[in-house]
């Protein structure tokens, strides 16, 4: 079984059958999942330095926080 791999910036890989949802950090839901995946540790900051726009929730419980807007992002990894 080959998984495909999407790019999402320049030092940023994901496999796209891992990613279960694309959400601005704005959104209600991401604030109250973020705060809970803070105290598992699961969050991963790939942002760096800059301010967090989107987050990537993954299948295995983890939260990635990217610098980039979402529309850009769902477009990397979806098409």
């Amino acid at each position: 079984m080959s998984e495909v791999v999407a790019k999402v910036n320049e030092n940023v890989y994901v496999v796209r059958d891992r990613v279960i949802a694309v959400v601005p950090v704005s959104s209600t839901i991401s604030r109250r999942i973020r705060a809970s995946n803070q105290l598992g540790g699961k969050m991963i900051n790939l942002a760096y330095g800059k301010e967090c726009q989107t987050i990537i929730f993954m299948d295995s419980g983890h939260s990635l926080l990217l610098s980039e807007p979402a529309a850009d992002v769902k477009k990397r990894i979806w098409g």
